[in-house]
């Protein structure tokens, strides 16, 4: 497969399964090549390779001389994902913990620093974005690109799937101590007392999202 054409289905790949992860799909609905390449204007040989992609997923299930049906993230998946993540996420600040440049530190507390700001004017929509680069900037300072890479996926299955509450409802002043419980307890260098704070905020996390 040419680079070109593997950059295509990859893209394709991501496309439709944001729609899955969303609900824009839902569980039982029919996929045809045809309509995907008719959407985003484009041949049925990427449209095939990216429905292999996400089948390969298990977001999608293709049955002979029927098609492809959408089968989503039962709960359990979605549970699965909160613990995958918050195994790479503790791994990540470990590493980052004794690996991170002086303008990679400084980045993290920048982004606490907004984090803090937007708390305050209770701006939910900024602070989705702030709370992302905070946890990217920890994974780009533990200088794996594999697990940077790992997380990145993740952080998007979690990110569509998962519909969580906004607003002061949801606890903004309770997130952010437990991001700078984070921020501090990786400032120290200690890998494990900064992978436990990790530790705590992911299960937090998966309490709030009610699955």
């Amino acid at each position: 497969m040419s680079d070109g054409r593997q950059s295509l289905s990859a893209d394709l790949s991501g496309k439709i399964r944001i729609e899955i992860l969303a609900g824009q799909l839902k569980n039982g609905d029919k996929i045809t090549e045809q309509a995907i390449s008719e959407r985003y204007g484009v041949s049925r040989t990427p449209v095939r390779e990216a429905l292999k992609n996400l089948e390969a997923e298990g977001l999608i299930m293709m049955i002979p001389n029927r098609g492809a049906f959408v089968t989503g993230l039962p709960v359990d998946d979605l549970r699965d994902l909160y613990t995958l993540r918050m195994v790479g996420e503790m791994q990540a600040i470990r590493w980052a913990a004794v690996r991170a440049t002086k303008a990679e530190i400084e980045a993290i507390e920048e982004s606490l620093d907004f984090m803090a700001f937007y708390t305050g004017r209770g701006d939910t929509k900024r602070l989705r974005a702030i709370n992302a680069a905070f946890h990217k900037r920890i994974a780009a300072a533990s200088h794996n690109r594999i697990l940077i890479e790992n997380l990145s996926h993740l952080r998007d299955y979690i990110r569509y799937a998962v519909h969580v509450p906004s607003g002061p409802e949801a606890g903004l002043t309770e997130i952010l101590a437990e991001h700078r419980g984070i921020a501090d307890a990786f400032k120290t260098g200690d890998p494990e007392n900064a992978a436990l704070a990790m530790r705590r905020h992911i299960e937090n996390s998966l309490l709030r999202a009610n699955i």
